[in-house]
């Protein structure tokens, strides 16, 4: 479950029109909900509150071998950001949990300015103090122009030296780039996320296109300790033609330690996610292959209008005018309307010279006035779903191990409860594992329960 000042922090995001989606940062984070999601390591209690429209506060209590607790304070001068924020009893189960991520093509995205027609400068303050170990933590987030925005991250522990990091970021839409400097061993890293769209020519004659085609990769140097590092990652992202439901693609490569994973999650409808990922290593040969799914149940006082069948059908017209339902398995004739998304109208066939037989005009099919309203379906059904609780599970082959996850809703409270199960024994080497013939006997190695209110 998200924290809720993380909650207020994405609120800020959306609120300045700033695509947390198009960094390299969060390129598989589909991947990373459906399979590395976090568990609660004990019983954890949240209240937060809004002071006012422009400030929040959070208090926490953890108990994990000792009574730990936390002091959260965040100030904004953004406006209307509480028209994004709710309470824990209002709140849609879907914002405050980390799922599969619905990425749109670049273009979708349109900075939308100020009714004034100025962009306005926003600021995040962020402060968190522990204790009883007494370390603090403090971010600032300035958005300095339409693209543009900087991002201070600093952790002080009385233990261990403080450690300062300064973010920052340019998203043009189509691009994506960071830099980062960090204090901890003078870390200085790189980061770019490039966005690809096929021009007219290509995509004349084809149909409806909702697809997202990215590229990115980064790029780390120590200065303290001369130590490199990097990573490239490609990402794709579309939908199913017929049904309308989404899916996702990831291929990352890490040159320098030989490591290869490639992911597949899809969305098989609006309650169930499903997610593959194998891990491959060039220089030791080792891999790993791993499972991650999650259904949503729906209130009580949802009801379906139709069968599972017919679930995402609409009504068109035919060619005779009458309404007709379009199904998957059928397709009706749409009205021979000019249904152009993302491309160019067709130019004036009459100014166009009579020699010139290389000029092609892009004319949509009609598939493309069938198919679009059937992923506009799809997604609007993901939204208007009373969706109370979610189950994630993931397991992996080679570490044999079970993670369980149960999010929900209970009397105004989300609540975060999981366990993970590992056999054992764990801490033996492999070898002396394989001499003794032990039975793998699975038992829980760490469990929690988190709380959260918020008002």
């Amino acid at each position: 479950m998200i924290d809720y000042m993380e909650h207020v922090l994405r609120a800020f995001e959306q609120c300045t029109n700033w695509n947390r989606d198009n960094s390299y940062e969060n390129i598989t984070a589909t991947s990373e909900n459906l399979l590395h999601f976090r568990i609660p390591s004990a019983l954890k209690f949240q209240v937060s509150n809004r002071s006012t429209s422009h400030t929040f506060t959070t208090f926490e209590l953890s108990n994990s071998k000792i009574i730990n607790g936390s002091l959260a304070y965040l100030y904004t001068n953004c406006q209307d950001i509480d028209s994004f924020i709710k309470g824990s009893p209002g709140v849609s189960l879907h914002t405050c949990t980390e799922t599969f991520r619905r990425i749109k093509p670049y273009y979708h995205y349109h900075l939308q300015p100020s009714p004034n027609g100025d962009f306005n400068k926003s600021s995040l303050y962020y402060g968190r103090m522990y204790y009883p170990n007494s370390n603090l933590e403090a971010m600032i987030v300035k958005r300095v122009s339409p693209y543009t925005q900087f991002v201070l991250k600093c952790i002080s522990s009385l233990s261990s030296p403080s450690i300062l990091t300064l973010y920052w970021q340019r998203d043009s839409g189509r691009n994506c780039q960071e830099w980062i400097m960090s204090s901890n061993e003078t870390l200085i890293g790189y980061r770019v996320l490039h966005n690809f769209i096929g021009s007219q020519a290509k995509l004349d004659g084809s149909l409806y296109n909702n697809s997202s085609l990215s590229l990115g990769g980064e790029l780390w140097f120590s200065v303290l300790n001369t130590s490199p590092a990097c990573s490239t990652t490609l990402r794709y992202c579309t939908h199913s033609a017929n049904t309308g439901k989404p899916l996702t693609l990831t291929l990352s490569w890490n040159p320098l330690f030989g490591h290869v994973s490639s992911t597949y999650s899809v969305k098989t409808s609006s309650g169930t996610t499903f997610c593959s990922k194998y891990d491959f290593n060039l220089y030791s040969i080792e891999s790993n292959l791993s499972f991650g799914c999650e259904f949503w149940t729906r209130g009580k006082d949802y009801q379906r209008e139709k069968s599972e069948e017919n679930e995402y059908d609409v009504p068109i017209l035919n060619s005779s005018g009458s309404l007709k339902d379009l199904s998957f398995d059928s397709y009706s004739k749409a009205p021979e309307i000019a249904m152009y998304y993302h491309l160019s109208p067709p130019p004036d066939t009459d100014s166009l010279p009579l020699g010139d037989t290389n000029i092609k005009i892009p004319v949509p099919p009609k598939d493309v006035t069938e198919r679009k309203p059937i992923l506009e379906r799809f997604e609007s059904s993901l939204d208007t779903n009373n969706f109370t609780s979610v189950w994630k599970l993931s397991t992996s082959l080679r570490d044999k191990s079970l993670r369980v996850l149960w999010e929900g809703k209970y009397k105004g409270f989300l609540v975060s409860a999981g366990t993970e199960f590992a056999g054992s024994p764990t801490a033996l080497p492999s070898n002396l594992v394989q001499l003794s013939n032990p039975k793998t006997v699975f038992q829980p190695t760490k469990i929690g329960l988190q709380l959260q209110y918020s008002i």
